[in-house]
């Protein structure tokens, strides 16, 4: 089991001004890393929620996703493609719990946190209590 405190802990700040191309980096990889959609899936153009984020003008994290709601992002078009005739509606709930997770941590740490290198660890354990608080509201238990 992962050491969830040493993680938290080691969570890097964000330096005092990102760059636009820090910012679209810090997108391509959760979105690579976190929500699980691969580079080259993005690159061919045959990722249907990458493409309804480029569609909606999404290029950067800090600066467009994290300023959708969870409203948003689950209300984003996805068209099916040649790769992915049905595209996964796991990878919206994916990209909520990703921006909810930099919300709660930058709030936990009192500084905006650097998601190029935020642990795909901390990630999992996240989503899994998300997740069960999630169950548990709509559920009643």
């Amino acid at each position: 089991m992962a050491d969830i405190t040493g993680l938290i802990a080691g969570l890097p700040f964000c330096p005092d001004i990102v760059t636009p191309a820090a910012d679209r980096q810090m997108l391509e990889l959760i979105v690579s890393h976190l929500v699980g959609i691969p580079g080259h899936n993005r690159r061919a153009g045959n990722n249907p929620l990458w493409m309804a984020l480029a569609t909606t003008g999404v290029q950067t994290f800090l600066g467009d996703l994290t300023m959708l709601t969870e409203e948003d992002i689950m209300n984003l078009k996805m068209q099916p493609t040649r790769a992915l005739p049905n595209p996964p509606i796991m990878h919206k709930h994916k990209t909520v719990i990703v921006i909810a997770a930099y919300h709660h941590y930058s709030q936990q740490k009192g500084a905006s946190i650097d998601m190029r290198l935020f642990p795909v660890k901390l990630f999992d354990h996240f989503y899994i209590l998300f997740t069960a608080t999630m169950r548990k509201s709509f559920c009643g238990k």
